[in-house]
Parts: C-alpha cells; structure tokens; sequence
C-alpha cells in the first residue's frame, strides 16, 4: 500500500479490475506472491493492485506472524517502531493502513508500501520505507563553472525533502548539465552528512569535472552568398571561436547573438543554429535571406522611421507583402487615418542576396470626431461627466507622442532661416486623443463605461452599439475635397429599461467605409453615438452562501458588509468577495475559493448574490525556511515568528511576523509566504525571505536655511553589529546661523552681541539600538550620548545628556516609549539690555517675582517619561484620512551645579538665578483628517495642549523645558517661538504696570492651548494649496490660563509633492493686527507683533 496518488493506468487495467472486483474489495491494501519474490505495490489511493485470486484469498485473514520494516535505499537505516499491530493479529486491509499511518506520521518517511509475503513460519506483513530527510544546506566542490547555473539542475534547496532515489536523480541532472556545458566525462555525488538536528542533513555535491572538450574547428556555412562584405565582418563576430569550451548553454547564446546583429543591419529573415558533428568540430549554418532595403512613397505624415518599426522587421516570421501592408494600416488606423491604404511589393530574385520592399502609401484625411451624443443617458451621470471619462480612456489607449518628437519646420525656419526664405515642409502630425477615433480605443471607451455605471450599482448597464455616423463623399468631387452626399442619419436606437442583451454588439459600426475598388469615399468628420442605457440601480434581495463549513452564514455576511435591502454594485461585490478571502486566510484556509454569481430579476431592480465557497483543508505548517540572512544570525529572527511548525499557518500571523522582524531594521524588505503558494496541500513549508540592507554606510551633508543658517554633518552608521542587528550611528553637525539672516530686529541684536564660539551650532550624538532585550519581539532599547549646543530665539542651551528608552511597539501604529536621561544643562538667556530691565521691574514690583522668574546657568537635570503614541493616519507627513493621537508625561528634577540638595528651598535673589526645579511635564495631542473626496480635498483639524506642573514651591522651569508658541507646528501667523504670553502680555499693555516689552526676554510658558483645522484642496499630481485657521495661547503661570482669550492667524500656501514629503511654503496672517490695522482703531495693540509670517517646511500636521 501507498501514502501516495499515481495516475490510473491504461484502460486494460480497469477491465482486469472489473474482473477481480470482488476479491480486490476486500484485498485492496495487499499485493500478495512467494517467498523472496519482490512485489510491486499494492495500492494507491485511487488505484487498485491485486495478486491472483487464490493468493490474495489465502492470506486475507490469515495470522500475522512476522511483522518487519524493510528500509530502501541504503543511505539510512532508520529504527521505525511500530505498535499498532502485534504478532497473531489477523490480516485486514484496515491493520495494514493504521500501521501505514503511524509510519508516516513519524516524519521520517516519505513513501511507505505494505507487501504480504507467505514464509514457511507463517504470513509476514513487511513495510518497505523509504526514509526522508531535510536539505539544511547545499554545498558545492569542484564544480568548473558557477554554482548558481547548477542549481536548477540539482533541485534542492534548503528545507527540501530528499531520498536516497532523488540525490541520485539530482546527481545524473548535474552530469546531464556539465555534458552540455562542455563537460561530458563529469561525474557528480551528491552525498548528505548528518546535522545536529537528525531530521536535517548537510548536502554536498561533489564534482569531478573531467576532460573538457574545446572547440578545434569552426566553419560556416552561409546561404544564400557570403561574399557581402558586412557579412563577412559578422561572421567573424560569432561569440565562440576556436579553443573555447564546447558549450551548448554558449553557442545558443551566440547563435542568438548573431541573429538579432543580422536583423539590426537588414537581413530581416536571418536564422542563426548549429551543428556539432563530432565533438570539437563546429559548424555554424547562417541562412542570412536578403538583405532588405525599405523605401515608402505617398508618405506624409508619418517619420519612415516609425513606420520601419510599425513593419517589426526582424520581429515576425512572415513577411508576405499583404501582411506587412496589414501592419502599416494599422499603424495609420491607430492614428486616426481610417482611410488609408497601403500597398507592398517585394522587388528582387528569389534567392537573391539583396531586396527591396516598396511600401507605398495613400494616407487620405485623418477621421476627426467632431461630436459625441448619447442617447438613453438617465441617472446621475451628466453627458459631460461620461465625456470626461471617455477622454480620460482614449488618452491611455491612443498612442501618446514621444519624448523627442518631430519640430515643426515652420518654427524651425523662422528661428535660424532668413525673414525672406521660404519653403514647402510637412507639418508633423498632432496626434489629440480627444478628437481622433479608432474602433479599438471607442470599443474600450464602451467597456469602461459600462463597468462603472455597474460599478455604481446599475447592475444591468449596457452600452452600444456604438456608431461612427459618416456620409459618402460625391463620386464627382475632386480627390482633395469631399462633398458629402444628403444629411447625417443618425441611427435608430431603442432605450428600454431592460435592453435586449443581442443589441450590443463590441464591434464599433461604421455608416461609411471606403472602398477604393469602387472609389468610395467618406468625409473626414463624425459624429460618435454611443447609446447608454444605465438601467435600473439594483438592490440586494438575498445573499446565499454554499460550500462553507468552518463558518457559519451569519458570519460570513457579517464579513461581507453587505446590506440586505441596499443598493449593491460589481465593487461592492469583488470587495466582499475579497473580504470573504481575507477572512478565510486568517482561519488558516489559505487555498479556499470564493466564487460571486450574480442573478438579476427580469426587471433589473433586485439583485439575487450567491457566494460559492471552496474551502480545502486548514494548512498547517510543516517548516519554518529562512532565505537571504547571510550576516544576521537565524535565531534572531526565529524569535520574531508569531507562530511555530505544527500551527495553522494563518494570515494574521504571517503579517504579525513579518512586521516583528521588519523592525530590526536590518532588512530592505521582507516577505512571508508559502512555498509554491500555487500547489494546495494540507502541509506546508513557510518560507521567510529577507533582503538585508548593507551593513554599514558613511553618509555627509550639508545645506542652508533662513531658519537654521548654514549646515554641514557627518553619518556613521552600522546596522547589524555581530549579525544581531545592534544599531550603531555616530552623527555630527555644525550649525551656523548669520545673524544677516534673522528678520526679527531685536533678535538680530540679540545674536550680534553673541561671539562666534556662541553662534556655532553643534550636535553631536551615538546611539546604540538593541533590538532584543530579553522581553520579546515587541521591545528594543535605545542607548544616546549627546553633545548639543542650540541657540533658540531667546536664549542658547549647551547639553552633554545620555539617554536610555525602552520602546514598546504590538502594532505598526501604536507604540509607547519608558525614557530616562541624566543631563548637565547650561542655559543663557541673550540680551543684557532686557535682562537689566526685568531686574529693574522685578525689584520695582517684587509681587511678579514668580511669574517672570527664569532661571539660567548650569544644572543637573534627572527626567523619567512615559509617551504613547496611536497613529491611524494614511500618510504621516501628508495625511488625508485617519486620527493621530499623542499623550506624554515626563518628570523632572534639575539641580544647580553649585547648590546642595539641601539648600534648594532657599528663594532665589535673581530672576535669573538658578534654582532647583521638580515637575511633571504633561504634552497632548489629537489630530484627525476628514477626506472630503475621492480626489484629495481633506479637512484636517488638530488640538494640542501641554501643562507644566510644579511640585515644589520654589521649582521654576527653564528654558529648554518651557512651551513656546508661533512659526510652522503652532501658529502660523507669528515667526517661530515670537508669541509672548498672555498674561506677560497684559502687563506690557498695561500703562500703569511699568513692564516693557524689552524686558520680556523668554517668551515661553507653562500651558498653553492650540487648536488647528485646514483645508487641503488638491490641485494636481503634485501640487496642492490650502486654506487653514491656526489659534492657541501660551501663559507663563498656569493660574492667569482663559481658553477663551487665543491669538487667531489665517492664511495659505502651496505644497509640492516630492519623494521625502511635501514641501510646505505658507503665508499666515496674525488676525489681531490685520483687523487693527484694516480697522484703524486708537492704540497701538500689540505694536511688537508683525501683521504675519511666512513659514517653509517639509511635511504637514
């Protein structure tokens, strides 16, 4: 007996089945015979051998004796226990196939058959084996050419089963290979050594190459003549000379060579092929035909070199002249110049070594579409809205003109020519898709039409038959112009509800064909009908499923989200079919079919679904391969499988596995599948293809910005330290910002007192990503050290920190990040003048110590935070649809550098003195993106807001830790960080407070509110404008907060798609000043602020 199916044998096998069907019913499983004599099998599934009657009579039933295990093969010998059968059981079919199953359930089997043997002791029952084993890797020795061409040859791969009998046949294929390649004494053995693991084994190949036979003699035999010159001179080209290795795999390969050169240089009908005779000894036969030369009279329009490539000489293998005159009809046709005719004639001797092919031409005018009516048009669809969806599929399936095209030389003439030359050219030919007519682009212009109405839910649309209405020209009118005869008669057409399924014919009408046998002539210009009868829009009356079994009707229209009742459609149909796919491959059934039918009432109005499922059996995994890691250790990624061999392979987890080894970041791509995904089987290998990234890169650049001056930095990294993919990335940049480039006039000031060594701006950070730390595929650990020096608009912030997080990612769009960082932190604040001037406030009015106070100076800082982070958007920095959605909290406890712990309480003399500081810094954000159409117009609104909560009386937030409002993220009618808060605001306006402006020299808050919406208007592929409304405020003390009191700013801009985001150039106007300034009203307002701000990004909220 076999575990296997065979293909049934002739058909005199099923007569002597039919002889012998009574005994083989109850015989199957047994081929029965005499002591020693060896048995083919006795039963494949489907199929049924049997030994003569009396044999097969005797033994069925018989005591077993002797019970034994028979290996095949002689690589090994395997020890297969078996216990479902005992001694002096009696013989039946169902003993013989438990024992087969448990056999082949021991994984170390691939074929396995049962023979009953009559010995002197009694009946034995033997199992013939043969063992399998897995190929874990394939090694190549001696081979005299690459591996890579031998591989396809041996058919093993890794994680491929192998026998004894398939090394043998992988074995002589290789010999078979290397005899072509040249090699005909190669011998080959594919021997397999055994692994730690005893189910895998190493494969090696073995080469012996042997004597090679090389090429001694080669000669050409040419017909009809060599002696052409330029043939001769190709003839000595041929790839494989004298002394090469005689190789079949290469002298195809030449003989192909020769044959496209032959082509390229005339000889259309060339064919280039071998003989060997005897080995060593070539003889290259060349039956080269005529060399062509092509000439075209009656051309116009056409360059003749587009027209020798619309002939695809060298391409084709018939070259009769009405054929060729066929292909160049069609070149016109497809232009438009329905009218034209062609006419070839091959001049030249048959067996001539040279001819020529006359192509002569009458173009006549091209047919212009003049207009376009469609009769029976009902629905929501407007004649306008159908043309443009017509325009749209005629301006794919016309030919579009090239990148180098023809110049009209009228223009050229003009340009370089003298005022007074003068002469007769051929304008060259503007093709307009919108104007000119083919049957082939019309046809599929029909078709189009058709599916989207269906696709829109009228389910029995139809559209035709279309007709190109053109009158006859006069016999009587000159051939040059067309009188034509009577008025255009428009075709009948029949609109009902329901058409007539024989009315539509595909093939465009025509009510005027020339024909120049008889000298009929059509007029240029046509009107196109093409009748549309939408139909009724159907809704869905029922929807049946049949052939399901894992789940249950209910479930599987819950999948399809459709709606009994409602209006249904061929997308809405293919989507549920699609969804109904999905679910069943997340149930493990990776090869189950799904099948709509769709029956429609006589009507049209009610749509009858049927969902015809083909489920198959749930695949299991069998093997787990890995391809493609060749630096980064195997058992990494084997920790990142969400599921094991012996699992249901299900969809859900192929995709959760593929992302968990995505984020190593070792990887360009990485893909998760079954092997040979086309074969269903209840068994399966999954493979796991990955692409690795090169290992290390240097990366330098610089540039220059309004914002940032001028950059230049330098990357080091390394991706896969030790094949554990250990991120290693040592970055450095210098900055330095002109203070020639700083619009703000008091900032200017600022940075002009500042000394070089103060503006020179740095970042210098290492940062070493462990991408498993012992808590799972879903966590990493990032170490950073960082060197910064940054000099924001009011102060600069020199910091030496080092940083660990611990990021935590289940889902490609959430993920959530524990941090902890020790830094040494020395803030300046620039200005000495507004410096002095808050002193002098201060000291005038000591009761607003604590709302201006900001420390400076040198601290340690000790911070710990949480952030989570769920991002739904569809794109991040150009988002159309989706929810962003951001909390943070972070602690912080910062020490003075020449303070004790102990001495923090102690209130400060200076606003600007250092002080201890203990908070918790809190940040949000929600965002959310309305597509309003299927053409890019988005509403995206955002609402972030952040509070500062100290937690000890005397704590004080500095500066780099401070909320600041104005520029691109927040509101973009301000320049960044220029709002100065409200409450420090209200002081400044305030006569009788005595606080200058000047003197408010850190304009950064403790809360602050930012509600944003904007309104994305696509313009085209590329670019886009918009039209946002940005408010927030900032407050420097929590307590003074009044959400309704916020700062407003308007405005537009432009964006232009590009590989890495869009850039973003937006204008923004400050609301508040615009309407004082509009208004006229007494006061100065908020003199310090500008009337807006523009901005330059790339990516948007």
């Amino acid at each position: 007996m076999r575990a296997r199916a065979r293909k049934r044998r002739g058909p005199w096998r099923a007569w002597a089945l039919g002889v012998v069907f009574a005994i083989a019913a109850v015989a199957a499983p047994f081929r029965v015979g005499p002591v020693g004599a060896r048995s083919a099998l006795a039963q494949v599934e489907g199929d049924l051998d049997v030994a003569p009657a009396d044999l097969a009579a005797s033994a069925l039933g018989a005591p077993v004796s002797t019970i034994e295990v028979r290996v095949l093969g002689g690589l090994w010998e395997e020890q297969l226990p078996i216990t479902r059968i005992r001694p002096g059981e009696r013989l039946t079919p169902e003993l013989a196939r438990r024992t087969m199953r448990e056999l082949v359930a021991t994984g170390r089997v691939a074929d396995v058959r049962s023979v009953v043997e009559t010995r002197p002791e009694g009946t034995a029952l033997v199992f013939e084996v043969v063992p399998r084993r897995l190929a874990a890797t394939v090694v190549f020795s001696g081979s005299p050419v690459a591996t890579e061409s031998l591989e396809g040859a041996l058919g093993i791969r890794s994680g491929q089963e192998v026998t004894a009998f398939s090394l043998e046949r992988s074995a002589r294929a290789v010999e078979a290979l290397l005899g072509e390649l040249g090699y005909p004494e190669a011998q080959v053995r594919v021997v397999p050594e055994d692994t730690d693991d005893p189910l895998r084994v190493l494969v090696r190949v073995h080469v012996t190459p042997g004597a090679v036979t090389r090429i001694a003699r080669r000669r050409f035999e040419v017909w009809p003549s060599p002696a052409h010159p330029a043939l001769a001179q190709m003839l000595r080209g041929y790839a494989v000379d004298r002394g090469a290795v005689q190789s079949e795999a290469a002298l195809t390969k030449a003989d192909e060579q020769l044959t496209e050169l032959l082509k390229e240089r005339g000889w259309y009908e060339a064919a280039v092929t071998h003989e060997v005779p005897r080995p060593g000894e070539l003889v290259v036969k060349v039956r080269a035909g005529a060399r062509y030369d092509v000439r075209f009279e009656g051309v116009r329009t056409f360059d003749r070199e587009r027209l020798v490539e619309a002939l695809e000489l060298g391409e084709r293998d018939d070259y009769a002249p009405d054929v060729l005159a066929g292909a160049v009809r069609r070149y016109y046709a497809e232009r438009g110049f329905l009218d034209a005719a062609v006419d070839v004639e091959r001049r030249g001797a048959s067996g001539a070594s040279t001819a020529r092919l006359v192509v002569r031409v009458r173009e006549g005018n091209p047919v212009r579409v003049a207009r376009r009516i469609y009769p029976c048009l009902t629905g929501s669809r407007s004649a306008a809205d159908i043309g443009r969806e017509i325009d749209g599929v005629l301006g794919e399936e016309l030919p579009a003109p090239g990148v180098i095209e023809a110049v009209d030389p009228r223009v050229l003439d003009g340009a370089v020519g003298p005022p007074e030359s003068s002469a007769s050219h051929v304008v060259p030919h503007r093709l307009n898709p919108w104007q000119t007519y083919t049957r082939e682009a019309y046809a599929s212009a029909g078709r189009h039409v058709e599916e989207l109405l269906r696709a829109e839910g009228h389910l029995s649309a139809r559209v035709g038959p279309i007709t190109l209405v053109r009158r006859q020209c006069d016999l009587r009118s000159q051939p040059s112009v067309c009188v034509p005869l009577g008025p255009r008669t428009l075709p009948p057409v029949e609109c009902s509800d329901v058409p007539d399924e024989d009315l539509f014919a595909r093939e465009v009408q025509e009510t005027c064909r020339p024909d120049p046998t008889t000298g009929r002539r059509c007029e240029p210009e046509a009107l196109l009908v093409m009748p549309i009868h939408a139909g009724p829009q159907a809704i869905l009356y029922d929807v049946a499923f049949e052939g399901n079994r894992a789940l249950t009707e209910a479930e599987l229209l819950a999948e399809t989200q459709l709606d009994v009742g409602e209006a249904v459609s061929t997308t809405a149909l293919e989507a549920a079919r699609r969804r109904l796919l999905d679910r069943y491959a997340d149930e493990a059934y990776a090869f189950a079919e799904v099948d709509t039918e769709l029956e429609l009432s006589p009507d049209g109005t009610r749509a009858h679904v049927r969902f015809s499922i083909s489920e198959r059996d749930p695949v299991r995994i069998s093997q787990i391969v890995v391809r493609g890691a060749r630096r980064t250790r195997e058992s990494l990624i084997r920790k990142r499988f969400a599921f094991a061999p012996g699992d249901l392979y299900r969809r859900g987890a192929a995709r959760r596995t593929q992302e968990q080894i995505e984020t190593l970041g070792a990887f360009t791509s990485v893909a998760v599948a079954l092997e040979d995904p086309n074969v269903p089987a209840k068994e399966k290998v999954v493979v796991v293809t990955i692409t690795e990234r090169m290992p290390q890169y240097v990366d330098a650049k610089g540039g220059f910005s309004t914002g940032e001056g001028f950059r230049v930095g330098f990357e080091y990294g390394h991706r896969n330290l030790g094949g554990d993919a250990i991120q290693l990335v040592v970055r450095a940049q210098l900055g330095l910002r002109p203070a020639e480039f700083i619009f703000e006039d008091d900032v200017r000031r600022k940075y002009q007192a500042l000394s070089f060594e103060e503006l020179l701006e740095r970042r210098n950070t290492l940062t070493v990503t462990f991408p498993d730390v012992g808590l799972g595929p879903l966590f990493r650990l990032a170490l950073e050290a960082m060197d910064v020096r940054d000099n924001a608009r009011d102060f600069g912030l020199t910091k030496e920190a080092v940083f660990a997080r611990l990021i935590y990612r289940p889902r490609r769009q959430f993920w959530s990040q524990l941090g902890a960082s020790v830094e040494r932190n020395s803030a300046s604040i620039f200005g000495a003048d507004g410096k002095d001037a808050l002193e002098n406030y201060v000291r005038d009015n000591p009761r607003f110590a604590n709302r201006v106070r900001v420390p400076e100076g040198t601290s340690t800082a000790f911070s710990q935070s949480l952030s989570f982070s769920w991002d739904r958007r569809n794109q991040a920095l150009d988002a159309t649809r989706g929810t962003f959605v951001h909390m943070g909290v972070e602690h912080v406890t910062a020490i003075p550098v020449d303070r004790a712990a102990g001495t923090c309480d102690e209130r400060a003399s200076s606003v600007f003195a250092a002080t201890c500081s203990e908070l918790l810094r809190l940040t949000n954000r929600l965002a959310a993106y309305v597509p309003l159409n299927d053409k890019g117009l988005a509403l995206a609104a955002s609402f972030q807001w952040g509070y500062i909560h100290h937690l000890t009386a005397t704590s004080r937030t500095y500066p780099d830790r401070l909320f600041f409002m104005g520029g691109v993220d927040t509101i973009r009618g301000y320049l960044q960080d220029s709002l100065v808060p409200q409450d420090l605001a209200d002081e400044v306006l305030d006569p009788n407070s005595g606080l200058d402006i000047r003197a408010v020299v850190l304009r950064g808050g403790d809360v602050f509110v930012n509600p944003r919406v904007e309104l994305r208007v696509p313009l085209s592929r590329s670019m886009s404008t918009a039209f946002f409304l940005d408010s927030g405020n900032v407050w420097s003390d929590p307590v003074a907060i009044d959400p309704t009191r916020l700062r407003y700013a308007f405005g537009t801009g432009l964006r232009v798609g590009t590989p890495v985001g869009p850039l973003v150039f937006d204008y923004g106007f400050n609301l508040d000043r615009l309407a004082h300034a509009i208004g006229n009203k007494s006061g100065a307002g908020r003199f310090w602020e500008d009337i807006g701000a523009f901005h330059f990004s790339i990516g948007l909220f």
